[in-house]
């Protein structure tokens, strides 16, 4: 087994590249050949130490892995051998050309899904609960940031088939560009433009329905007056930080417009097996049917993860990366 570890917290030279022998399934697992790797957000938060739910040092870091079935343990009896299949869940370990997983993270694929689209899968179960479970009503208009990302991209295009207005923030304008490209109405870049005005001024007034942000950071209830009435703001992440001023002052002198603020964590389908399958069956008919084909940033080798993590850090990543074994 060749595999990407982590024995300390830190940058991208903490990413070991080791080989050891390959894993034997025990009764509840299944062994898969990876044919390919996702990159994502999440295994820079567990790279740098700042990912609550890691395991112990040293591990295989890793959220999204696609492949093929190539063994299986004694008590599975739903998977066999050679079936396409994605490997996904917040317990690592996917940064490997093989191996070993319990059953609940295996997901058996459609076939027609290429495994290079099949990592991109889990972003887009996140983009269809942004989109569809977070509102206090279906929205019309959305803005998402990070547009050029993996779940900003999938958010345009699941929103976009839904019929959904859907703005991108970027960082660029080339981010802005590419947002655009995937299917954005419009694209706003922050690194220049004032996001509140923009939106008031491409929605005449009227505001989004839904601004999902992944930054919150010091001025986070200014974008408050971006929302329509009965608009909800979904913080799914924090990457600027946390606001400095009251919140909940903001949302009260915005009382008429009947404003709503919610956090969103992946982790609250950890224990809803209902809710998770229900995202599934309505994203994966998208992807065998042709109807959803992800970005491809680029393709790396595994052995040059520490060069994807680089494009990770330097947020310069549009679409989705992958690693192939």
């Amino acid at each position: 087994m060749k595999a990407i570890q982590i024995s300390r917290n830190g940058g991208p030279e903490v990413l070991e590249y080791i080989e050891r022998d390959d894993p034997v399934p025990a009764a509840d697992e299944v062994l898969v050949r990876a044919a390919a790797i996702g990159v994502a957000k999440p295994d820079y938060l567990m790279r740098s130490g700042k990912y609550r739910w890691a395991p112990p040092l040293p591990s295989i870091i890793g959220n999204e892995m696609a492949g093929h079935v190539a063994a299986v343990g004694s008590a599975i009896a739903d998977i066999a051998v050679g079936d396409p299949v994605l490997v996904w869940g917040y317990e690592q370990g996917c940064y490997v050309d093989v191996g070993a997983y319990r059953r609940h993270r295996i997901q058996k694929l459609p076939a027609g899904i290429a495994p290079e689209a099949a990592v991109s899968i889990p972003n887009y179960l996140v983009a269809r609960a942004l989109l569809h479970e977070t509102a206090a009503r279906p929205p019309r208009t959305v803005y998402v940031d990070g547009a050029a990302g993996g779940i900003g991209t999938a958010v345009i295009q699941l929103g976009t088939q839904a019929g959904m207005t859907v703005i991108g923030g970027a960082s660029s304008a080339a981010k802005c560009a590419f947002a655009k490209k995937v299917g954005a109405a419009d694209a706003i870049d922050y690194s220049r433009e004032n996001v509140v005005d923009r939106l008031l001024d491409l929605t005449d007034g009227r505001g989004v329905d839904l601004f999902l942000d992944s930054m919150i950071g010091p001025t986070f209830p200014d974008n408050l007056k971006a929302l329509a009435t009965h608009g909800t703001i979904v913080s799914f992440n924090a990457l600027k930080g946390l606001p400095e001023t009251e919140t909940f002052a903001a949302m009260r002198a915005l009382a008429a417009k009947c404003l709503g603020v919610r956090c969103f964590s992946f982790h609250g389908y950890d224990h809803d097996p209902e809710g998770t399958q229900a995202l599934l069956d309505a994203v994966l008919p998208l992807f065998a049917d042709g109807r959803i084909v992800p970005p491809i940033h680029a393709r790396l080798p595994l052995a040059e993860a520490r060069q994807a993590h680089e494009l990770l850090d330097a947020r310069a990543i549009m679409g989705k990366l992958v690693l192939v074994p």
